[in-house]
């Protein structure tokens, strides 16, 4: 399931949210014999003239007392120490590694789009127990797909894309429970909030009795509200993100639907929307070859 922040559910609802907070994007409290899992995503307000929206622009991963940090230009913080992203002729930090697992977890890096400019790291959380048990004894009702993390960063827009893969039978947060079917479920379990994104959204507002799993420490934080609209001042509105659907360039120089719908052109249904919205937010053509789309 994906976020940029587009969301898709594990029961396959689709929705964007355009606040300003921290979020639990999945947590597991029974992954790894009871360590469990925990994913947030940092999301960042821009308002502007002529749109409004929010982009992830920090993801964290917990496994029982390891964090795993993404930040928003590649680089990586694993248990507190920094490792710097290396990108195409930054002879620098090209020489930089980084840890092949993390919390016993196979852990990757590479480089990928087609200028080979976005970071990728990849988690494969693995269930051993099942996969070391006898072919002949294993029950199919017992079976569980492998859960695989995977962040892109890219450095031009400062975007982060989170994609959750996998069974998690006890995952709650915004990407919901793998078997609500066509409910967005608060965090009693009951309530349904799918005709409300805003108030889902903030529901899973990372709490103050939550581990903080962000290095830097940043507003708004609970019980602070989740922000909006961001102006001379900071205040909360519910007034969501105004789409550009202008169809010909005007005198702003503004990215046109014709032309973000070209740049898209190789992804289908969500995955599509959800570029083309991007590609007029940011003003770049460039957005479109980010691999996350096809994904």
């Amino acid at each position: 399931m994906q976020t940029d922040p587009h969301f898709t559910t594990f029961s396959g609802i689709s929705f964007d949210y355009h606040g300003e907070c921290d979020l639990v994007m999945l947590s597991s409290p029974s992954f790894g014999s009871g360590s469990g899992l925990s994913v947030h995503i940092r999301t960042t307000r821009m308002d502007g003239k002529l749109l409004s929206y929010s982009y992830i622009s920090g993801a964290a991963v917990a496994i029982g007392k390891n964090t795993l940090e993404v930040q928003k230009d590649g680089n990586l913080v694993v248990n507190g120490k920094r490792y710097v992203a290396s990108h195409v002729g930054d002879t620098e930090h090209n020489d930089v590694s980084v840890p092949d697992e993390f919390a016993t977890y196979p852990f990757s890096k590479n480089m990928i789009g087609k200028k080979k400019k976005i970071t990728q790291y990849v988690i494969n959380l693995n269930d051993t127990i099942i996969d070391n048990i006898d072919d002949e004894t294993k029950d199919p009702d017992m079976m569980t797909k492998p859960i695989t993390i995977t962040i892109h960063a890219n450095p031009k827009t400062q975007m982060i894309f989170v994609k959750i893969d996998g069974d998690i039978n006890d995952g709650i947060g915004l990407l919901g429970k793998p078997l609500a079917g066509d409910r967005l479920l608060g965090r009693d379990g009951i309530t349904d909030m799918i005709r409300d994104w805003n108030e889902y959204g903030e529901e899973w507002q990372v709490r103050d009795t939550e581990p903080k799993l962000f290095q830097e420490h940043r507003t708004p934080q609970y019980p602070d509200p989740c922000i909006y609209y961001v102006s001379d001042h900071l205040k909360k509105t519910h007034n969501l993100r105004r789409r550009l659907l202008t169809d010909s360039e005007g005198d702003n120089g503004v990215i046109t639907k014709e032309a973000a719908n070209d740049a898209c052109a190789d992804y289908v249904g969500v995955n599509k929307e959800n570029c083309v919205q991007d590609v007029m937010a940011v003003g770049d053509l460039e957005v479109a070859e980010d691999p996350s789309y096809s994904i």
